[in-house]
């Protein structure tokens, strides 16, 4: 059996031993330091070798976290219980440098776990980049029709000022409403820099901890039309984590309940209730299907994958099902979100230009 700590919020804290203060705004890329790390090791050098290679060859605070690990391995520690004081791991690698001290495969066990990771991450990016170009879109239409109603608007209004005949009723109402606009401009400025200066604050803050995919997936999920998609993503983070730990040599509930903060905030609960029911006698794969965490096919996936011991085939197919869907269902997504948003930008856009220029054709008319 490997026995992990309980991670607190999301750091595991090493048992008798401190953890600095700064210590949790010092992160490693573990995609990159899981890759480099079994490249060298597959390669014929000592572990002690590839870390001091790593050390040497990170740029500052980012090589710290190494070093502690490479001083704690000299002074006799294990590999996993010196990853965990530096308090700059997550739980997956922990637990897969635990279970390689048992296995001695601590070469493949790292390749499995970049890969695991570099395959997430490029399924993260679709995802983020799915939610944040009409979020784009969205942002620079509004931020032109506030300067037309503000700036533009209340100046060609000036124009009209002294026209004798009638201006048409939506022409006249626009009119209207960008010199009201246009009297309140400076709390309306001050407003929006507000606002772009809040965004951007906390941006800077979530990449400064690591975190900005996932806080835009975290805002995404308040979209509906988004969510089937977030959680879709979610489930393939369990099925191909779990798959790795478990290959890895840790027990599956474990290793599923290693992944609980992968799956979307809906989804944990549900998944809480699985492993307490597998934890009781009840098959896993009957567990998740009852929570709702399987389909039918996945269920008799696993159900099989249960009876012959190759779980983590199966959960990994199960990953690869959840990432085919989320791809397409993407791709459908963008081929309709973007004309729909393209035609109306140019509707909105296009409206108040013509609205202002109604009044112009009709003194051109007029004239005649």
């Amino acid at each position: 059996m490997i026995e992990l700590p309980t991670p607190r919020a999301g750091v595991p804290a090493a048992p008798n031993a401190p953890v600095p203060a700064a210590r949790a705004a010092v992160l490693v890329d573990e995609e990159q330091f899981a890759h480099d790390l079994s490249l060298m090791l597959r390669s014929g050098l000592s572990l002690i070798e590839a870390l001091r290679t790593l050390s040497e060859q990170g740029a500052g605070n980012a090589a710290e976290p190494v070093r502690e690990v490479l001083q704690s391995l000299q002074r006799g520690e294990s590999l996993s219980r010196a990853m965990q004081a530096t308090g700059a791991f997550g739980v997956p690698l922990l637990a897969c440098a635990k279970a390689s001290e048992l296995t001695g495969d601590l070469g493949d066990s790292l390749q499995r776990f970049a890969s695991n990771a570099a395959r997430i991450r490029v399924l993260r990016s679709r995802l983020v980049s799915a939610c944040v170009y009409p979020a784009l879109l969205i942002s620079v239409t509004f931020v032109v029709v506030l300067f037309l109603l503000v700036y533009v608007v209340p100046r060609f209004a000036l124009v009209l000022d002294n026209a004798a005949q009638d201006i048409a009723p939506l022409s006249r109402a626009l009119i209207h409403l960008g010199k009201a606009m246009h009297e309140v401009q400076l709390p309306i400025w001050l407003t929006l820099a507000a606002a772009l200066g809040t965004l951007a604050w906390m941006l800077w803050r979530q990449a400064r901890a690591g975190q900005l995919a996932g806080w835009v997936l975290q805002q995404t999920v308040r979209l509906p039309w988004m969510r089937p998609y977030v959680r879709s993503f979610g489930l393939s983070q369990l099925a191909r984590s779990g798959a790795m730990l478990i290959r890895s040599g840790v027990p599956a509930l474990k290793a599923l309940a290693m992944c609980r903060e992968l799956v979307a905030s809906s989804d944990q609960p549900r998944l809480d209730r699985a492993l307490a029911a597998a934890s009781t006698g009840t098959p896993l794969a009957q567990s998740l299907h009852d929570a709702g965490l399987l389909d039918t096919l996945a269920w008799r996936v696993l159900r099989v994958a249960e009876e012959t011991g190759q779980l983590h085939a199966a959960l990994d197919r199960v990953a690869d099902v959840h990432d085919a869907l989320l791809e397409r269902g993407l791709e459908r997504l963008g081929r309709l979100i973007e004309p729909i948003l393209m035609l109306t930008i140019g509707v909105v856009v296009g409206g108040i230009v013509v609205l202002m220029y109604v009044p112009i054709f009709q003194m051109a008319s007029s004239i005649r």
